[in-house]
């Protein structure tokens, strides 16, 4: 399976040619300068200088987020419009699973923090690389309280390891007391800041794979095998259906609640057709 994976969604800006299980070439950058003027330079470099035809690739797959709101619309207007041209399936990642992804063998409850200002963050929690706390935009003694309740309930007071821009804060003055009295160490992990374009192709191949195969085994005698895997993944995963997962509010919706104007939720997730089903 060949993958066209990006990442878009915090302060650096990267893509991945993946096959099979492996990474053919990436691009990556974090010079300070906006996606808007990196992203698709990039992503046409990767494709040219590796000979790749776009239209071979399997599905096309970025970071929705959570993250900056500016950022992620760009990856996702931009993914998306390359699958609709491609008629290729778009497969949504998160971008707080992206970059927990490298620590997923640890033997510890691996917490991303992404800071989102005003003492709160972009989190969840992962253990072995399943995740076991819901992503939430909290503030972050209320995160940190969540964590500690798990491990000392359910990992029998294993440590905590904390990667992000948000890990600074758990680790403060009062968040040290409260780890010290549950008894239950945390280590911020150097290196694991930035989400690796690998990370988020291993991820879709792996999303990929899974879907193609529960969707085809039910039109197996309709079509041959790779054609009803191919199929089936544009049905899943539908190019129509990628879309930003913010969690919090952008600035444009904190100010109409504040001026009195409704303010409605969009009930969309981590989108695929395989949800409308489960209704």
């Amino acid at each position: 399976m060949r993958i066209l994976a990006c990442d878009t969604s915090n302060r650096a800006c990267s893509c991945c040619l993946w096959e099979d299980g492996r990474s053919i070439d990436t691009r990556f950058r974090n010079d300070g300068l906006t996606h808007s003027q990196t992203f698709m330079p990039q992503v046409h470099d990767l494709m040219e200088k590796n000979q790749a035809e776009y239209a071979d690739l399997d599905a096309l797959a970025c970071t929705v987020g959570p993250g900056s709101f500016t950022g992620i619309r760009i990856g996702v207007s931009a993914v998306k419009t390359m699958a609709m041209a491609l008629e290729k399936p778009a497969i949504p990642v998160s971008s707080l699973e992206a970059l927990a992804y490298p620590l997923r063998e640890e033997d510890a409850l691996v917490v991303p923090l992404i800071d989102c200002r005003n003492h709160r963050a972009w989190a969840a929690a992962y253990y072995k690389g399943r995740q076991v706390l819901p992503e939430v935009a909290d503030d972050v003694n209320e995160i940190r309280r969540a964590c500690l309740d798990y491990v000392a309930k359910e990992l029998a007071s294993k440590p905590v390891l904390l990667i992000g821009s948000g890990s600074a804060l758990f680790l403060e003055e009062e968040g040290a007391a409260a780890l010290k009295e549950a008894g239950i160490t945390a280590e911020y992990r150097e290196g694991f800041d930035e989400i690796l374009p690998e990370s988020v192709a291993a991820i879709a191949e792996a999303t990929a794979r899974a879907a193609a195969e529960t969707q085809a085994t039910a039109t197996a005698n309709e079509a041959p095998a790779a054609q009803a895997a191919e199929e089936a993944l544009v049905r899943v995963f539908p190019a129509t259906g990628l879309m930003p997962v913010y969690l919090s509010r952008t600035q444009a919706e904190r100010n109409a609640k504040e001026q009195g104007k409704e303010v409605v939720d969009v009930p969309i997730r981590y989108y695929s057709t395989l949800d409308e089903e489960k209704k």
